[in-house]
């Protein structure tokens, strides 16, 4: 199964890679197009929990008032 790559900044999965060239043993570093976050940590999550993670942020930010 493929992860998706979430920023530590926004926690969105809007994450691009901000180098072309990677070197042989560089970490690759990338952009959040939300947000503007530009580092080599990211968060890789299977989509499943994704999912389910954003289902529980609604369910709690609707009852918190």
């Amino acid at each position: 199964m493929v992860n998706i790559r979430i920023c530590p900044k926004c926690k969105q999965p809007k994450l691009k890679s901000a180098v072309n060239v990677s070197g042989w043993l560089a970490p690759n570093m990338m952009e959040c197009t939300n947000c503007g976050y530009l580092g080599y940590f990211f968060i890789e999550i299977d989509p499943e929990d994704y999912e389910l993670d954003e289902k529980n942020d609604k369910t709690n930010s609707s009852t918190i008032k």
